[in-house]
């Protein structure tokens, strides 16, 4: 039983032990209150866990969009990073492979003009020594029970109002001053977007077995901001590209841990 599991047999406990709903449009109450729960609770058993056969991911419209494959069972997972630098048209690539403790990265400045003094790395994958990475980047690269990448559960914690709405499809809102673990918006944002940041839309699908499939949050624009998406994507369930370490791999220069150490 996860933490969300925990709060939400608590709150039925409580709303359907503990209140006096009784009287005049008490009955409609009660029914909207258990649906909400039992929406939420349905929801929370569908998000990805230790258990979780591999699946493949996708994060689109955060602070930092990724995609990849998470296999818990094998403590591995692989994350892609495509970002597009500023005034120029060249694509920073990372790609990351960890399998417990170890981890492999193939980076490259994709269509960097010539003379750009940006480092070249290897093309095939690199070992990386965990030794030489800082603190923070150990931590990243190293597998520590990640099971839902996407902070599915992290949004149905800060959920209210969940109902199914058809085709195994359930929406509600989500307050995003309490998931900024999921690193939607940056902090300016959430503070132009004030009161409204507490109840954005918020939509989850499952597939035919319950589990999560989409979850899509609705953000309006605020500030300097416009109106985005964020979403979160998990299929291939069992089926997913297997995670294992690569063949002929070459040990990360000098150039790589400056990077990734920032």
């Amino acid at each position: 039983m996860n933490v969300l599991t925990k709060r939400l047999a608590l709150t039925g406990a409580l709303l359907i032990a503990g209140a006096g709903l009784s009287g005049c449009g008490a009955t409609g109450t009660v029914q909207e209150t258990v649906e909400q729960v039992s929406a939420a609770t349905t929801l929370a058993k569908g998000v990805p866990d230790s258990a979780t056969p591999a699946f493949r991911y996708s994060v689109k419209g955060a602070q930092q969009s990724f995609t990849g494959v998470l296999d818990a069972p094998n403590k591995s997972v692989t994350s892609d990073f495509f970002e597009k630098i500023p005034d120029s048209d060249m694509t920073l690539t990372m790609r990351f492979l960890v399998i417990g403790e170890q981890a492999w990265a193939r980076i490259s400045f994709d269509n960097a003009p010539a003379g750009a003094g940006l480092p070249k790395f290897p093309k095939k994958w690199m070992k990386l020594d965990q030794s030489r990475l800082s603190k923070d980047s150990s931590e990243d690269l190293t597998y520590a029970g990640e099971t839902d990448p996407g902070y599915v559960s992290t949004l149905l914690t800060a959920g209210a109002d969940l109902k199914e709405t058809g085709g195994g499809t359930y929406a509600g809102t989500t307050d995003l001053t309490r998931a900024t673990d999921a690193e939607i918006v940056d902090a300016d944002t959430l503070k132009a977007l004030g009161a409204k940041a507490k109840a954005v839309p918020l939509e989850v699908t499952l597939d035919a077995e319950g589990r999560v499939i989409r979850a899509v949050v609705r953000i309006p624009a605020a500030g300097k901001a416009k109106a985005s998406t964020y979403e979160v994507v998990y299929d291939q369930y069992g089926k997913a590209t297997p995670i294992t370490a690569p063949s002929g791999a070459v040990a990360a220069p000098a150039d790589a841990y400056e990077l990734l150490n920032g």
